[in-house]
């Protein structure tokens, strides 16, 4: 939430005070300045609710978009505002379309609110009883509308008629979503039967994806099942987690790119995620790269204050980090820069758990007596046997200690390149 400068003031009511209920201006989205973007929740509320007036039955975006969506710079809310808008648009939707003689558009418009809230919570991580509720008041209203209706055959329908677009909505949007939803309920769960649930979950919401033609929802599905399962498989095998769940989250991040883009906020943190999942993989230069691209897409986007933008340039900073080992001591450090010709490694540490920067030192080791740490970035020399991979950049993938010192196995970035020792 940004800080409120002097002078700043509502862009709806031009109000530099708090509104009538005694709440200040708030701006959590992607504007920028020492003034832009800064509204009374009230106000923000009242122009959603006159926006959604005026959209007409079917619209669902139309809808949506002004309780998710900054008016000025098309980003979404982040933070504690996204959440009271969320919570604002179910109030607003359920007092204004939750009438007895309601029709089908007027009951969308209550299960979308109620999507938005529990995207919402998702993100903000609360309760699970508030989301339990949630969900379970989804599917109420999605197997009440589809009895008053009597949609059996909708599916049937022809793919241009309303009935159709509607069914595929109705399942789709906020069925398969809710389904969705309680597979995500279940994440912490590590007993067998509530993996077993949670993986149910996720394969329901999948099926009803394909059912209604939304193959790129269904493979995202997929993808999530696929690391999951990966996960549960790899706790005493940690190849299987590392690989298995390295490509699902690949693929992942592909999908996301492909639909939606690579300036979507959606894109750039399923490319986070992934970054991250490369790094625990100790793939340190490929998750370097790309949360160096993340971060300067970040920036243009969002500005150098959003949250996203702050995240990213506090991993890239932990990913441009060399950890050593200096071997006689058996202690960690990071590695500065080589001195004398290479002859000479300086290092700042040692490195505590938690990490306590202003207590550490800067030291001159000899470079024979450093270690690289798994992932670590390097660029090897005086190869003997495999001398064409001299200068080449590779990563730290094992390291043994021989009679002589260690030996390192490094796989080359280089395409066809053989990993050495």
């Amino acid at each position: 939430m940004a800080t409120i400068p002097d002078g700043a003031a509502c862009y709806f009511c031009l109000g530099e005070e708090e509104d009538e209920e005694g709440k200040p201006l708030v701006r959590d989205c992607s504007c920028r300045g020492d003034s832009a973007g800064f509204a009374h929740l009230s106000c923000l509320t009242k122009y959603a609710e006159q926006k959604c007036k005026q959209a007409s039955d079917g619209a669902v975006i139309d809808f949506r978009e002004p309780w998710q969506t900054c008016n000025n710079c098309k980003q979404q809310f982040q933070g504690q505002l996204s959440l009271d808008m969320a919570s604002a648009f179910v109030s607003f939707a359920e007092t204004t379309y939750g009438h007895p003689d309601n029709n089908k558009w007027d009951k969308m418009k209550i299960m979308e609110s109620l999507r938005l809230k529990l995207a919402r919570l998702s993100v903000a991580d609360k309760p699970r009883i508030e989301k339990s509720e949630l969900v379970n008041s989804l599917l109420a209203m999605v197997d009440q509308t589809k009895k008053a209706l009597n949609m059996n055959r909708w599916i049937h329908m022809p793919k241009a008629s309303e009935e159709y677009a509607y069914y595929r909505m109705l399942c789709g949007n906020y069925e398969a979503f809710a389904y969705s939803q309680l597979g995500g309920m279940l994440m912490l769960d590590s007993s067998e039967e509530g993996f077993k649930i949670m993986i149910t979950h996720y394969k329901k919401a999948r099926d009803i994806y394909n059912l209604v033609h939304m193959k790129d929802s269904a493979q995202r599905m997929d993808t999530v099942i696929s690391v999951l399962t990966a996960e549960k498989q790899g706790a005493n095998d940690e190849d299987a987690i590392t690989n298995s769940a390295l490509q699902a989250m690949k693929k992942m991040y592909e999908l996301t790119l492909h639909t939606k883009g690579m300036d979507s906020e959606d894109t750039i943190r399923s490319g986070l995620f992934y970054a991250k999942r490369l790094r625990d993989a100790n793939h340190c230069i490929e998750a370097e790269r790309l949360v160096t691209q993340l971060a300067t897409i970040s920036r243009r986007v969002h500005g150098p204050d959003h949250k996203t933008t702050t995240e990213l340039v506090e991993l890239l900073k932990k990913r441009k980090e060399r950890i050593i080992t200096v071997f006689l001591e058996n202690k960690q450090f990071q590695a500065l820069r080589y001195d004398n010709d290479g002859e000479i490694c300086v290092v700042t540490g040692p490195i505590t758990k938690p990490r306590k920067v202003d207590d550490e030192r800067t030291h001159r080791v000899e470079s024979n007596l450093i270690v690289p740490g798994y992932g670590c970035a390097v660029i090897c020399h005086g190869l003997v046997s495999a001398s064409h991979l001299n200068g080449e950049l590779g990563e730290v993938k094992d390291l043994k200690q021989i009679e002589t010192g260690i030996r390192l196995a490094v796989h080359f970035e280089k395409k066809g390149a053989k990993s050495a020792l």
